[in-house]
């Protein structure tokens, strides 16, 4: 049988409601409809799988490699967009020379994982587990997917190349300068997150085998 990838439901203004409350940073975008395309983004992904919320997606960066000990996929969305703006600012304050498109880093950001909807959904996970040899084992990474729901959005296509370029896909091109900010971040975090002892001990040898973890609570 074969399987033809789109929406599960319809997106309604309830879903697109929900994106702006869990995702408050897509509030610091100042073009209007860079924002709302931003928002359609999100939501039409979560309507593309069994997911409501961007909250009820595990807090793993790929299924099953790095895990959160605890927390959701928006500690770690909201955690690089707060991180990648930080990156910018500190660049931007001590070279003034430098150029950051704040707002394309900003959407790009937030959309850097708006494919996680698809490659963690349990039935896209099952129907690979099942047969890879015809599916494939994903079919698409999230960030291939972002990419695609970027652009069917309507999104720019400097969003749409973050959402491809911050993974391992972005070995293959060159990447913008919002797109490296992103990766930067999104890596960071990881790594960060492993360091201080926030990810589970097996996750955190798979995200670097020259990691210590510090104890959680040791100061």
């Amino acid at each position: 049988m074969r399987h033809f990838c789109g929406l599960r439901r319809p997106v309604t203004q309830a879903m697109r409601d929900g994106v702006a409350e869990d995702f408050p940073e897509i509030a610091w975008i100042d073009d209007a409809e860079l924002r709302n395309r931003t928002i359609e983004a999100w939501s039409h992904s979560l309507c593309c799988s069994s997911f409501t919320s961007m909250t009820e997606i595990p807090p793993e960066g790929n299924p099953g490699a790095p895990v959160l000990r605890r927390g959701t996929q928006a500690d770690h969305l909201r955690g690089v967009v707060r991180l990648a703006i930080r990156m910018a600012d500190e660049i931007t304050t001590s070279y003034p020379e430098a150029r950051v498109d704040r707002d394309i880093l900003l959407a790009g950001a937030i959309c850097h994982d708006v494919g996680k909807p698809f490659e963690f959904d349990p039935a896209n996970r099952e129907r690979w587990a099942a047969d890879p040899s015809v599916t494939g084992q994903p079919t698409f990474r999230h960030s291939v997917f972002g990419m695609h729901v970027c652009l069917l959005v309507g999104l720019p296509d400097e969003v749409a190349h973050i959402a491809l370029g911050h993974s391992m896909e972005g070995q293959f091109i060159g990447v913008s300068t919002e797109c490296m900010i992103v990766r930067q971040a999104d890596h960071g975090w990881w790594f960060l997150a492993g360091a201080v002892g926030l990810l589970t001990p097996e996750s955190t040898a798979a995200l670097s085998p020259m990691l210590r973890a510090r104890p959680t609570g040791m100061r």
